[in-house]
């Protein structure tokens, strides 16, 4: 008689690979960060602060040089944002350059960790009950919303950071509300793991039913 493979394969070895990967490398950061003056951890302990001013396209006209020859009927032209940086970051200043890089590693974490939830408790439990729907719903709201409000908080973090290094601007941390990258892939995979909750859900409710009735 043949094996029967898990079900859960091959995602559950895939989410623990990756939760083990970040915590040993995030592990070995602090345990470096404490006894070396110069290291830093998610932006955490960072001696200088840099940030790009995405919003703004600096176009520089260049002679084509051998590195860079177009091709014949075609044009050479360079197109940079500008970088601003200090040495000397203030507290304000070092908070929001870790919480550019401290938000999308929470999401990210997150989401993994709900992961594992939610494959351990279908092993558990069986992947057809109310409680594997409900893990699934609730894995679904983290990806939907949670890479919404990452997007914005990210966003809103490097103009307030932006702003606090550049002189004459316009921009503040609520123009991170008009300029932040809206993550589709992870909005639609959101959506797409609540449609199958509720399919799911619907599929237990039936089987109990004809359970009911047999």
């Amino acid at each position: 008689m043949s094996k029967v493979r898990n079900p859960l394969e091959p995602i559950s070895t895939a989410v623990v690979t990756v939760l083990t990967v970040l915590a040993t490398l995030t592990g070995m950061g602090l345990l470096v960060a404490l006894f070396a003056d110069d290291a830093s951890v998610l932006g955490v302990g960072e001696k200088s602060v840099c940030v790009t001013d995405a919003t703004t396209t600096i176009g520089v006209d260049e002679q084509p040089i051998p590195a860079f020859r177009p091709a014949p009927g075609a044009s050479f032209h360079v197109d940079a944002h500008p970088e601003y940086c200090t040495e000397a970051p203030s507290v304000v200043q070092g908070l929001l350059n870790a919480a550019t890089q401290l938000v999308p590693f929470v999401f990210i974490v997150g989401a993994l960790l709900l992961a594992l939830r939610l494959i351990r408790g279908a092993a558990r439990d069986g992947l057809y009950t109310t409680q594997t729907a409900e893990r699934l719903r609730r894995l679904g709201w983290w990806l939907l919303a949670g890479s919404a409000l990452t997007g914005i908080a990210t966003s809103m973090a490097e103009k307030a950071l932006l702003a606090s290094l550049r002189l004459d601007s316009d921009i503040s941390a609520f123009s991170g509300l008009l300029s932040w990258d809206v993550p589709f892939m992870a909005i639609l995979t959101g959506l797409g793991v609540l449609s199958f909750a509720r399919i799911m859900r619907v599929g237990v409710t039936m089987r109990e039913d004809l359970d009911g009735t047999v």
